[in-house]
């Protein structure tokens, strides 16, 4: 699921898509409480945002109950695989002149594609080869030490199997955060995708 890239920021995630074709897209985890997850994609060259709905146990774009899944993995594959084959789109509603606009989701911008910097690369090699609680040892000035102890997190080789495990979504992690967040609010997908970030 190279599509999530977890806690990053909306404004983040323009960043991602500023220079990708329409239909591209990733998933993050949402700014606000009562969701889970948002989506940001880009539509007629400007990136927006709608958060996914996850309610009873199942993942939707809010009144499409119609197409929903009970994984955040399965609901994103099934949502790509209908729009590659032309079966399945959403629309986001604008004001009634204009009328609503096809949405698809057809790139994914994979994480594991992006190209890192120097830093970045030093970074993982240290967490590679020190153990965490051990970084204040060493002979660096305290910004890099700071550096070093920020969590990032497609940083370390996703470092773990049990830091994949917990962030990339699949059954075993949603069951536990879904069971913390409770059903989630019902929010329009006109609502929610016209500039709201979250």
């Amino acid at each position: 699921c190279g599509w999530y890239w977890g806690p990053i920021s909306g404004e983040t995630a323009e960043k991602l898509l500023a220079g990708e074709p329409d239909g591209s897209f990733v998933v993050r985890d949402s700014s606000d409480e009562h969701y889970i997850f948002s989506l940001t994609f880009k539509l007629n060259g400007l990136v927006r945002h709608v958060r996914i709905e996850h309610d009873h146990g199942n993942f939707s774009f809010g009144c499409l109950q119609k197409f929903r899944s009970n994984t955040i993995v399965d609901f994103i594959d099934s949502a790509v695989a209908h729009s590659r084959s032309g079966r399945y789109l959403f629309f986001l509603h604008r004001r009634p002149i204009l009328g609503p606009m096809r949405v698809q989701l057809l790139h994914p911008v994979s994480r594991f594609k992006q190209v890192q910097s120097l830093q970045h690369m030093c970074r993982f090699i240290i967490l590679k080869t020190l153990r965490r609680d051990l970084i204040d040892y060493l002979p660096l000035p305290r910004r890099l030490k700071d550096y070093l102890n920020t969590p990032h997190y497609y940083s370390e080789e996703l470092a773990t199997q049990s830091l994949l495990t917990k962030k990339c979504p699949d059954s075993r992690s949603l069951s536990s955060r879904s069971s913390q967040s409770g059903t989630n609010r019902a929010e329009s997908v006109s609502s929610n995708t016209q500039s709201n970030p979250g």
